[in-house]
């Protein structure tokens, strides 16, 4: 696996079909079954690329940045390759890091801890708002912005708009050039407050963001502006589709709820496997720097690789029963936030919130119950999803 391409190596077979094609999560997990009887897939569709869908191809070309390039043409299809890259998320060694460590710097255990209580007031606020009414949608009263909210705490960002970050972000994933367009309006969102901090320091975040340097020099407002949109593009996301799919998935075995209110290492452990089996994102993407051979399967040059992390999650070599949700399955590694050095930066910072947000929910509510004992998925763009509703009833609530 992710070994250079040696002489005679057979081609991969052409998909007809391509993630974009499929309407539905349940439609995609079938293909991605068939898929992975043979360790390489092509495409031809946008601009072309392959696909990888098994779980140690996935992880060797993830943890490979010299092999498998996220800076050559980005990580999105189709590729965008004259764009300016995303901080982290687009770079290789050393750029990498050292973008990675100013946004983890955000999200220091120190800083964690004191957004424990931010995060519980969130929480709340957005529970006064429906608990007298004895119903509503978790996804739209609870998950959708709560996340936007935690985010901009975290960062120190006052003068937004989330309803206008989350309009604004849901275009993320579609073609090149409305990508680009998003990426520069999230960043002109804040760019501002940024500049203030340049020209009147006070100590946050903010103002270690207006000062860094890269290259021996700070940044300039286009990248400042690019630096910030990482934190309200993925950074929120994540943690909206993980909370959505979390609550939908205990919900439906209520022995789990009082166990998980009192035991953190069986929350950690649900967290983690809601992230496998229904990870927000399904896929990133790479560029092979030179020739490679995966078992026998030559992938050129130059071509975009379909990292596939939705698949590799429930591939049957890794995982026994991969399509059911069992908190209490031996733990392994999964590609629910990457993998690799590009794995999710602000994980700590998803897990602590949604630890938060449901134990919060559960304690206000609980006699919640689902409406519904199935869940649809919005599947945006072949590589984004979250639940589309969690529609819930329970007695109503008056705020003490």
């Amino acid at each position: 696996m992710g070994n250079q391409a040696t002489p005679g190596a057979k081609c991969a077979p052409v998909l007809e079909k391509t993630h974009r094609d499929f309407v539905s999560t349940e439609a995609m997990h079938e293909a991605y079954r068939e898929m992975q009887g043979c360790p390489v897939h092509r495409s031809d569709s946008l601009g072309g690329f392959y696909w990888l869908t098994r779980y140690e191809d996935v992880g060797a070309a993830a943890r490979n940045g010299k092999l498998y390039s996220s800076a050559a043409k980005g990580v999105m299809l189709p590729p965008d390759p004259s764009a300016p890259r995303l901080f982290a998320l687009e770079q290789e060694a050393p750029d990498h890091m050292r973008s990675k460590r100013l946004y983890m710097e955000a999200l220091s255990p120190a800083r964690l801890k004191v957004m424990e209580p931010k995060i519980a007031r969130i929480a709340n606020d957005h529970i006064d708002k429906f608990a007298a009414s004895g119903t509503c949608d978790l996804m739209k009263d609870f998950a959708h912005t709560l996340p936007v909210l935690v985010m901009c705490a975290a960062v120190g960002v006052k003068d937004v708009s989330v309803e206008r970050i989350r309009e604004v972000a849901g275009g993320f994933g579609k073609d090149a050039e409305t990508r680009q367009q998003v990426i520069r309006d999230l960043g002109n969102m804040v760019l501002d407050e940024v500049l203030d901090r340049r020209a009147n320091p006070t100590g946050d975040y903010l103002s270690l963001v207006a000062h860094a340097e890269f290259n021996g020099r700070q940044m300039d407002e286009q990248e400042l502006g690019r630096f910030m949109s990482g934190f309200l593009t993925a950074g929120h996301e994540t943690t909206t589709s993980t909370l959505g799919s979390l609550l939908f998935h205990v919900l439906r075995r209520r022995d789990l709820v009082e166990r998980l209110l009192v035991d953190d290492a069986l929350l950690a452990a649900a967290t983690e496997e809601t992230l496998r089996l229904t990870p927000p994102f399904h896929a990133f993407h790479r560029t092979a720097v030179e020739d490679v051979d995966v078992d026998g399967i030559t992938i050129p040059a130059g071509s975009t690789v379909r990292l596939c992390y939705a698949a590799a999650n429930r591939d049957p070599d890794a995982f026994e029963r991969p399509d059911e949700f069992d908190p209490e399955r031996a733990a392994k590694p999964h590609f629910g936030f990457g993998g690799g050095r590009h794995i999710c930066a602000g994980a700590p910072l998803a897990r602590l919130e949604i630890a938060i947000a449901f134990r919060t929910l559960m304690s206000r509510l609980p006699d919640i119950r689902l409406v519904k004992d199935r869940i649809e998925y919005l599947y945006l763009d072949g590589t984004f999803i979250r639940p589309k509703s969690v529609e819930v009833v329970f007695t109503p609530s008056v705020k003490s």
